[in-house]
């Protein structure tokens, strides 16, 4: 049975809702900035993202959505790469040093924070996605007819 429009709205909310979490991005902890530092839009932009990704990584097994996505660790920590991934970008772009007065200031310099937390979940993220759709695979051809080979590997 398909959900209803307001069933997938409310999983999409739900998601942003985790993202945001997950991120800390809330204008309490944003002391500096005293802000969101991604607007829902983002948020749910990096969602699809990560969707789409699955999607487009071999072995293409199956086609996923916000209804069926197989991990919500994988979908928060592959939507929050592609969240720094977008700010480390915006931040590479924007960044200016300037002195003045025999004092120096960096405006938008945390390009390289945000690629070292992009990078540190991104090895974790693709390996955990990898080892998922294989497993999906070898269950889906193996395990697919009742068989002993679907107790083999990886239990989801």
């Amino acid at each position: 049975m398909a959900l209803q429009p307001t069933e997938v709205t409310g999983r999409m909310e739900k998601a942003k809702r985790y993202l945001r979490m997950f991120l800390r991005d809330t204008a309490e902890l944003n002391r500096l900035i005293r802000k969101q530092e991604s607007d829902d839009a983002m948020l749910q932009f990096a969602i699809e993202m990560t969707i789409s990704d699955w999607s487009s990584t071999s072995p293409f097994i199956d086609r996923v959505d916000i209804n069926n996505y197989p991990s919500l660790y994988l979908l928060m920590h592959g939507a929050a790469i592609q969240i720094l991934k977008s700010q480390g970008i915006y931040q590479a772009r924007n960044e200016l040093t300037y002195q003045a007065g025999g004092s120096s200031f960096s405006r938008f310099n945390k390009t390289s924070y945000y690629m070292n937390w992009m990078m540190n979940l991104s090895s974790d993220y693709e390996m955990k996605k990898r080892n998922m759709k294989i497993a999906k695979n070898i269950q889906g051809g193996w395990g697919g007819v009742n068989s002993e080979y679907d107790k083999i590997g990886y239990a989801f």
